[in-house]
Formats: C-alpha cells, sequence, structure tokens
C-alpha cells in the first residue's frame, strides 16, 4: 500500500496555505518556527533539507503545534521561547511575548549609557525579565530590579536571570507597581517599563 511521504518543503508549503486559510499574519514564518522547534534545528536547516522526508513521530509532534497556532496561540508560547536581542528568553502563555519593538527602548538605552557603567536599573512590570534582563547583558557592570505583580511570570524572570547567569546582579521582586518599594530608600539611575497595555 503507498504511504503518503511528507518532506519538509510539503509540509511547510501545506501549513503556509492553512495558515493563510486562517488568516494569519505570517504563515510561512509561523509553520518554519514550529517545524524548526520541533525538529530542534534553526530555520536554515529546513531550506538546506527541503526534501528531507519527515518521520511519523515528527509528524506527531507538529501537528498539534499547528492546531494550536490555528486556534490564535502566539508561537512563541507554544514552543516556550523568544528571541529577543540575541538572546533567547524562555516564556509562555502566562506573559506577553516580547515585540520587536520593545528592543528600540533597550537600543535607546544602551546609546545613552557606555558600556562600562555602573548604573541601577529599576524595570517595573519586568514579565519574563526581557527589558531589565537584556540591558544587565549588555552593560556588564550594571546591576538592576526587576519588580512584576504576577507570581507566573516572576518565575520566569528566575529562570532567564539563570539562564543568562545573571543572579548576583539582579534582585527580582513580586509588586503590585511600586508598592514593594515603599518605605524603602532604594535609589536608581534609569526607571524602565514596558507595562501590559493591550488586552488580550
Amino acid at each position: 500500500m503507498y504511504k503518503e511521504i511528507w518532506t519538509i518543503g510539503r509540509i511547510l508549503q501545506w501549513t503556509e496555505q492553512y495558515f493563510q486559510s486562517k488568516e494569519m499574519d505570517t504563515p510561512r514564518l509561523d509553520g518554519e518556527v514550529l517545524l524548526s522547534h520541533v525538529l530542534g534545528k534553526d530555520r536554515i536547516y529546513l531550506y538546506t533539507h527541503y526534501d528531507q522526508p519527515l518521520i511519523q513521530e515528527e509528524l506527531d509532534a507538529f501537528r498539534p503545534l499547528v492546531q494550536e497556532r490555528a486556534k490564535g496561540h502566539c508561537v512563541a508560547a507554544i514552543i516556550g521561547e523568544k528571541d529577543f536581542m540575541g538572546l533567547t528568553f524562555k516564556v509562555n502563555d502566562k506573559v506577553l511575548i516580547p515585540r520587536p519593538d520593545t528592543e528600540t527602548l533597550i537600543e535607546h538605552v544602551l546609546g545613552t549609557y557606555q558600556k562600562d557603567s555602573n548604573i541601577r536599573i529599576l524595570d517595573v512590570c519586568t514579565g519574563p525579565g526581557t527589558i531589565l534582563l537584556s540591558l544587565l547583558h549588555y552593560l556588564p557592570n550594571a546591576c538592576g530590579m526587576g519588580i512584576e505583580i504576577s507570581t507566573d511570570a516572576l518565575s520566569l524572570a528566575k529562570v532567564n536571570s539563570e539562564r543568562f547567569n545573571l543572579n548576583d546582579r539582579v534582585q527580582l521582586l513580586e509588586s503590585d507597581m511600586f508598592s514593594a518599594l515603599d518605605g524603602k530608600n532604594e535609589q536608581f539611575d534609569l526607571i524602565v517599563s514596558n507595562p501590559p497595555y493591550i488586552r488580550t
């Protein structure tokens, strides 16, 4: 009996068409990111191995991810990671996924301070730590504090802090805006924030 063969190229074409029918903004990219995740390869691998047949286990792993994306779930939340400022952050559906627009904030700060600046940074509504940890990564003499009301987001920020070896330079506190700082004589050279402003 003839068994249908799904190559990398064919599954990407099918997925792109499927996502287009669901009116996804980036149907090709979404399919590539999901398949790269399943295969444990970078996206360039997909194009250098376009004719490679997929095994049943890979197809079985890919299918539910496509279904989740078709339901409107963010690709980054589905795969649990998001690249931002050259770093790969752990994310999930409990946090806002960092957007490329936020990189302009990081770039502005990095353009304002010298790389060896010994500054103290406060990040309000830190989420998974995207802004604060990126700044600490690129400013190796800086230290900082992230405050966040969501315990789920804060736990991810701690995971990311460990991932980037920044635990000795960062303090993460559960706080409703500035409440954890009430009565404390905390001082910062820089306060940054990209609070949630989209209801969904």
